[in-house]
């Protein structure tokens, strides 16, 4: 006979896996409901535009530190309630360069060193220690279109931070950003999120403000509306759990004039539901989050 595990325990256990594991089991992610996505050699015209325009370029091991701070208050039957704050702080070195097919950047970015806590306390050595090092590959669009990052390592802790990595790219239009422009993207991607592996499907909204100095350079703020969805699977304690979340992102990219990132802030807010389908129990959960990117070092 199949032991009847309470539905709470077992996603308060999933989640809290998220830092204490060093390994990842491959489960297949769902897929959530979403915008048709665009064509990423054809974007919707931009509008508006003013100035000279700026599009990526080359850069060779530049510094970034990436923080992402999560806080998610779960729901049980009965009226109790449980807050879990999840704390990354990773120091990544990004090299773009060249690839052979025009308009597209090789992507390497590695970990230098990664600092996490799980409400608090911070996850065990081994798996901050087994993370470090890791290198990411892929490939950039001249407009940004972010292929799948492939890790040269697996674990929680890395696939968690390949979601991340996509905060470095902010879509531009076709043929550069100006001033005052505005446009729109649209797509979809793997994703490891709360545990679970599953799609994530984003429409956003971007606006190009006026040029204004940050970090010592000139930059275009690149400000974003986002809404997205989000679905995935898990197996814990011999029972699947199934997730779907949507929520809005709202934040700004400063783009440097030579093309290069400067720095990017900004907040996740959203309702996430983890069910138990074998126990007919759903857990509703409240999630919001913040996150910055801090260029470390002057000039590309």
């Amino acid at each position: 006979m199949r032991r009847r595990t309470n539905p709470a325990t077992l996603v308060a256990t999933a989640l809290l896996l998220a830092g204490c594991a060093s390994s990842t089991a491959s489960v297949d992610g769902t897929e959530a409901p979403a915008p048709r996505p665009v064509d990423p050699d054809a974007p919707p015209p931009p509008e508006g535009g003013r100035g000279r325009a700026v599009s990526y370029s080359p850069v060779q091991r530049k510094a970034y530190r990436l923080e992402h701070r999560d806080s998610l208050v779960m729901q049980y039957p009965g009226g109790a309630s449980q807050t879990q704050a999840r704390d990354r702080v990773a120091f990544l070195r990004l090299t773009l360069a060249q690839a052979p097919v025009e308009g597209t950047y090789r992507v390497t970015v590695s970990l230098d060193s990664l600092e996490a806590l799980e409400s608090g306390t911070p996850v065990p050595a081994d798996s901050a220690a087994a993370a470090r090092g890791t290198v990411w590959s892929g490939t950039l669009s001249s407009v940004g279109t972010l292929s799948p990052l492939t890790a040269d390592r697996s674990g929680t802790l890395t696939d968690e931070l390949a979601g991340h990595l996509r905060l470095l790219f902010p879509a531009l239009p076709q043929d550069g950003v100006r001033e005052g422009m505005q446009w729109t993207d649209s797509t979809q991607y793997p994703l490891a999120s709360d545990a679970f592996t599953g799609t994530e499907s984003s429409v956003t909204i971007y606006r190009a403000a006026n040029k204004e100095e940050a970090g010592g350079r000139d930059a275009i703020p690149l400000e974003t509306t986002s809404k997205y969805t989000r679905s995935g699977k898990r197996v814990q304690a011999e029972q699947e759990l199934e997730m779907t979340a949507s929520g809005t992102r709202t934040g700004v990219h400063r783009l440097g004039v030579d093309g290069v990132l400067v720095s990017a802030q900004g907040t996740d807010t959203g309702e996430m539901e983890i069910s138990v389908p074998a126990l007919g129990q759903t857990v509703p959960i409240t999630r919001s989050s913040t996150y910055a990117v801090t260029s470390l070092s002057p000039g590309p």
